[in-house]
């Protein structure tokens, strides 16, 4: 809890405090889109994590060479992804397959490709 309270006060107390912009040619999605891009399909940066959608809500993979199982949904064109730590809500950026989860109000983003 506390790791995630640290988490939370760096990302409101970051100096860009305004929205992560993508780089050119990335196009945020809606909520269908983004049900239909990763329903099973896998999310994965190459190196720390691979996660895949699965379509029961379900989210199985690995993090940092640990097993993961959280859930996943899609809310007001958000992607929200629950955890151990609670739930977090993601806008959902895509160029092809490269995606970018970012948090409204920071510079905060995760990057992967879809497969």
């Amino acid at each position: 809890m506390f790791t995630r309270l640290l988490f939370i006060a760096a990302i409101l107390i970051s100096p860009a405090y305004a929205a992560a912009r993508p780089a050119e040619g990335f196009r945020k999605l809606t909520g269908p889109q983004i049900r239909r891009a990763f329903t099973g399909k896998q999310f994965s940066d190459g190196v720390h994590f691979s996660y895949r959608y699965v379509a029961d809500g379900t989210i199985q993979g690995m993090k940092m060479g640990k097993k993961v199982v959280d859930k996943w949904a899609v809310a007001t064109n958000k992607l929200c992804v629950t955890d151990h730590f609670g739930e977090t809500c993601y806008d959902v950026w895509i160029k092809n397959s490269a995606v970018k989860l970012t948090i409204d109000g920071s510079d905060f983003s995760v990057e992967g490709t879809l497969k």
